[in-house]
């Protein structure tokens, strides 16, 4: 549901209140706190009298959305905005398109990634598993110009990226020498460090490790792993992977080695080819593409702390790609009884 039919279809906070309502109770309205139907009419204050306890409650109490101070419209209006981003959109982003603070939008987002937990089913037939790194700052060797250059040996990098350096370099000189300006301008402080080496991307770094597996046209699953061990994996693919009735396809790292013994399992040496006749990784690299335009496109910086949230929306979107009820859903969910 988009912003507009949000405006035309509830109008008001009372409307927003009893489609909230309807999502949690249906035609009858039951007390939060014991259930019973015997509770009076619906205040000014969008609060209900139950007259078996002698409580008083909304449609909101012990839910996800409990003592929130925001109106719910106000809440609808975040869910469409979220489950309409699929590389994420910033807290900051939030506040200036609701009006709200940063505080509140912040504390706003991290709430409606609690309502993407939901269970998946065991991914089966062909799934791809595979290891991302994120974090950390872009690597200095990441502009290097020509594709092919991808394919040299790493002393060869490092010439070609020197080699481009001179060529800029000799441009500057030509422009300054053109250049009349009362300052004087020197040639040293346009100069680039030039790298001793190619810097390192993913294993073996200080950036943070995350497993992935998707099944092939299918769902995904992905969990932040500090240390990626044998018993881990094992553990990973038990968990979500039936067994049985599947077939792992991955890279040649080492720690996919063992694999073959718990699941029939390919993997793929990216040294030599990335795809032979359908045997890839390539969905799973797609998720990853996903994951890394939204942390550096859209958070810019996100905390080990609450990585794990901020993986959990990618995988809610990504599972959900097909269908059009995000909005329902979050929806549905912001309202079910929480658990303490």
């Amino acid at each position: 549901m988009n912003l507009i039919e949000i405006s035309n279809k509830f109008p008001t906070e009372l409307d927003a209140v009893e489609y909230f309502e309807l999502m949690r109770w249906g035609s009858k309205a039951k007390c939060a706190y014991c259930g019973s139907e015997n509770v009076g009419k619906r205040n000014k204050d969008m609060r209900f009298h139950c007259k078996s306890c002698n409580k008083s409650f909304s449609v909101t109490t012990n839910t996800y959305l409990h003592n929130t101070r925001l109106n719910t419209k106000v809440w609808l209006y975040a869910f469409a905005i979220i489950s309409d981003a699929k590389k994420g959109v910033s807290a900051m982003q939030i506040h200036r398109n609701l009006g709200i603070s940063y505080k509140t939008s912040w504390r706003m987002c991290h709430t409606i990634r609690e309502l993407m937990d939901e269970p998946i089913e065991k991914l089966n037939h062909i799934v791809e598993m595979d290891a991302a790194y994120v974090g950390g700052k872009p690597r200095k060797g990441a502009y290097i110009k020509n594709r092919d250059d991808l394919w040299l040996p790493q002393k060869q990098k490092i010439e070609r990226l020197m080699e481009d350096q001179k060529e800029e370099r000799k441009d500057i000189r030509e422009q300054m020498s053109k250049t009349k300006n009362k300052f004087d301008y020197e040639v040293d402080a346009y100069k680039k460090p030039l790298p001793d080496e190619v810097p390192k991307a993913g294993k073996g770094t200080k950036k943070i490790p995350i497993v992935g597996i998707v099944q092939r046209n299918g769902n995904v699953i992905a969990e932040v792993m500090m240390n990626i061990t044998k018993k881990e994996l094992f553990k990973l693919v038990k968990d979500t992977v039936d067994t049985d009735k599947s077939v792992l396809l991955t890279d040649k790292d080492p720690s996919n080695k063992k694999l073959g013994e718990i699941i029939d399992h390919i993997a793929v040496n990216h040294k030599l080819l990335y795809s032979y006749k359908g045997v890839n990784t390539n969905s799973i690299e797609s998720f990853w593409a996903i994951i890394k335009r939204g942390l550096h496109g859209q958070y810019h910086h996100v905390s080990a702390k609450y990585l794990p949230k901020y993986v959990q929306e990618f995988v809610f979107k990504y599972n959900n790609r097909n269908h059009d009820d995000m909005f329902e859903t979050l929806v549905f969910n912001s309202i079910q009884t929480k658990n303490k």
